[in-house]
């Protein structure tokens, strides 16, 4: 154990020591004299040889011994430059590791998504996404949008994956797609087949989704009085869409979602396409949580596909 003059010693030598010194007696070294080390580097002599002297100074012992015998080390040079030669290996390995860490991300990713999400887009990117990182595990979790936005501020989740009403000033939002909804009815319900007016369609009872029903859509069948019967309530979209097509009432349900049923002829939508039923879906991280690599890795995998998609389909 060092005693604490040695201790003191030691603490002085090292807030003393300048990085520069040591990298210019590394490179002293390496070049095996002074005048060599000025000829492939980009200072004079003069300023390398007052370098060393600065570093013998705080050192407190002769380097090397120089003139026209040639350049040796001293002993006490031999020890420093062997610490010297460490430092550079292991600053070396750290540029190493930091680049290999950028193509080999391992860990988790955390994501929130609302439920029943359908789309080719999201599709593309967790397969681009697992494809370059492999060894992150994809953590999935289903919650109603407007649960997302709370848990994504309090850094429970990485990446959200949502619509939203107004955008919170810390997280990014990266627009993924818009999602249409309609009406639909099931093939026993007596408008299957036709396309009634608003005024008809609000006399009906309603499934509802609660919170799961994105606020533009609440505000459409507000204002439209759909609703005012509710015959059943569920906040699982498969649950609806199942109440749906055993005709228990008429339900709003994703478009994208519902696709597969409306060809099969299970269901059918009581109206025609309306902005007034749609709502923009984000891809959403907070920009203001500590640098993590995977979510790093994702955001920009998305922000990536999502501007080439952009381009192919001529969006601004």
């Amino acid at each position: 154990m060092p005693n604490d003059d040695l201790k003191r010693r030691m603490q002085q030598f090292s807030q003393r020591l300048d990085w520069n010194l040591l990298k210019t007696f590394h490179d002293i070294v390496e070049a095996n004299g002074i005048t060599a080390a000025a000829n492939v580097g980009w200072h004079k002599q003069s300023t390398i040889s007052l370098a060393l002297k600065r570093l013998e100074a705080i050192v407190g012992s002769r380097l090397c011994q120089r003139g026209r015998v040639g350049f040796e080390l001293t002993d006490e040079g031999r020890v420093l430059y062997d610490y010297v030669k460490k430092i550079y290996e292991g600053i070396e390995q750290t540029q190493y590791e930091i680049d290999n860490s950028r193509y080999n991300i391992s860990g988790k990713l955390d994501v929130a998504i609302i439920s029943n999400f359908s789309s080719e887009i999201i599709d593309t990117i967790f397969l681009s996404f697992n494809t370059e990182c492999p060894d992150v595990l994809i953590s999935i979790d289903v919650l109603p949008w407007s649960e997302i936005t709370t848990r994504m501020v309090n850094n429970d989740y990485d990446i959200g994956i949502s619509p939203m009403l107004y955008k919170h000033v810390d997280l990014r939002y990266d627009f993924l797609m818009r999602e249409y909804h309609n009406i639909y009815c099931g093939r026993q319900h007596r408008l299957f087949g036709n396309l009634p007016d608003l005024v008809a369609v609000s006399d009906e009872a309603f499934i509802l989704t609660g919170s799961d029903e994105p606020d533009t859509l609440t505000s459409f069948r507000l204002r439209h009085r759909f609703g005012q019967k509710v015959t059943a309530r569920t906040p699982n979209l498969e649950e609806a869409r199942r109440l749906t097509v055993a005709g228990v009432g008429v339900c709003i349900l994703p478009e994208q979602f519902v696709a597969a049923d409306v060809d099969r002829g299970s269901l059918w939508p009581l109206l025609g396409r309306t902005e007034d039923l749609s709502c923009d879906v984000y891809v959403i991280s907070n920009t203001r949580s500590q640098k993590k690599a995977a979510r790093d890795a994702f955001v920009g995998k998305s922000i990536a596909i999502l501007n080439n998609y952009a381009k192919k389909n001529n969006f601004n």
